[in-house]
C-alpha cells in the first residue's frame, strides 16, 4: 500500500445502532476492549490510545439515563443542537452546538446526556485511553471558532488541554485552506466538503492512513486525531 491511500468509511454504509435516546453509528471500535469489532471489517479499530467512535444524535428532548465511566478520556462534540448534562462532572451544564466537552473520568465519574430541545442534538463522541490509570475525575467545555482547528486533547502542554498520548483538534477549514500530514491519522468530517489526496470527501466520512493533503472546498468541519504532542 502506498504511503497516501486512504481509507475511507461512510457512516451511511455502517448498520445504524444505538440505545435509550440516542441514535447512533459506531464507526471505531478498538478490537481488545471490544472482541467482537475484530472481525468487523466495516469499521476502523482506531490505533495507539484512540479506542471508539460514535456519530449520530440524541432525539429530541430525550437522551442516555445516568450510565457510570472510569479510566477513560470522552471528548463529545455537540455539532447541533444543545445538550445537558447531569452528573458528577459538570452536572447542570449545558453545551451548545457547535461545542465540545472533554471529561476524564479517571477514578470514576456518572453522567446523563440529553436534548434540551425538541429538536434532534448531533453528537460525534471520541474515547481515548488515559495517559494513566487512577486520575482525578474532571472536565473542560470548548466553544468552537469559525475557520479554526481547536485543541481539545493533548497536543502542546501550553493549551490547557488535558495531557494524552493522542492529540484530538476540532473545528472547520476556511474554504481553499489545507492540512498536510505525514503520520498516521484518522479524520472525521462533520460537515460539509474536502479533498483527500485527490479524492472528494464529505460529511459523515472517516479518513484513516498514514498521509494526508486534505483541502476544504465547502465549509469544511472535522475531527482530527494523530500520535503523539503535535
Amino acid at each position: 500500500m502506498s504511503a497516501d491511500k486512504l481509507r475511507i468509511i461512510d457512516k451511511a454504509s455502517i448498520p445504524e445502532g444505538g440505545f435509550a435516546g440516542i441514535v447512533e453509528t459506531r464507526m471505531v471500535m478498538n478490537p481488545e476492549l471490544w472482541p467482537q469489532a475484530k472481525a468487523n471489517t466495516e469499521i476502523s479499530h482506531g490505533f495507539g490510545d484512540y479506542i471508539y467512535t460514535a456519530y449520530g444524535y440524541f432525539k429530541p428532548n430525550d437522551g442516555a439515563p445516568v450510565h457510570p465511566h472510569n479510566d477513560v478520556d470522552i471528548v463529545s462534540f455537540i455539532t447541533s443542537g444543545s445538550v445537558g448534562h447531569k452528573g458528577s462532572l459538570g452536572d447542570g451544564t449545558v453545551i451548545n452546538g457547535p461545542g465540545v466537552q472533554v471529561q476524564r473520568a479517571g477514578t470514576g465519574m456518572e453522567h446523563s446526556e440529553f436534548s434540551v430541545t425538541d429538536e434532534k442534538a448531533g453528537i460525534v463522541q471520541i474515547w481515548f485511553l488515559p495517559p494513566k490509570t487512577g486520575l482525578t475525575p474532571a472536565y473542560q467545555n470548548y466553544s468552537l471558532t469559525e475557520g479554526e482547528m481547536t485543541t481539545v486533547l493533548g497536543g502542546d502542554e501550553s493549551n490547557g488541554a488535558f495531557d494524552n498520548n493522542m492529540t484530538c483538534k476540532i473545528g472547520y477549514l476556511p474554504d481553499g485552506k489545507a492540512i498536510n500530514l505525514d503520520e498516521q491519522f484518522v479524520a472525521i468530517i462533520t460537515r460539509g466538503t474536502g479533498f483527500a489526496n485527490g479524492q472528494e470527501v464529505h460529511e459523515g466520512q472517516l479518513i484513516e492512513g498514514h498521509q494526508l493533503n486534505l483541502t476544504a472546498t465547502h465549509q469544511l468541519g472535522l475531527v482530527l486525531i494523530t500520535q503523539g504532542k503535535k
